[in-house]
């Protein structure tokens, strides 16, 4: 994922997978044999993300309003 936010972003899924980061991008891998722990596990990894980006922006949007 490219952004000027993924080491923020890499971070919120520290606790769950391993990340590898450089400058502007960030990847993970997901292994599972079963196509619905996968879906589930990948369901999980985006919504974390998601959260992750909307604190961002609210910090960001915040810092730029003072």
């Amino acid at each position: 994922m490219d952004s000027p936010w993924a080491k923020s972003l890499a971070s919120s899924l520290a606790s769950e997978e391993e990340v590898t980061s450089r400058e502007d991008n960030f990847s993970f891998m997901l292994n599972e044999l079963r196509a619905k722990d996968a879906r589930a596990m990948w369901n999980t990894r985006m919504r974390s993300l998601v959260i992750a980006n909307n604190v961002i922006q609210v910090i960001n949007s915040s810092s730029n309003n003072e």
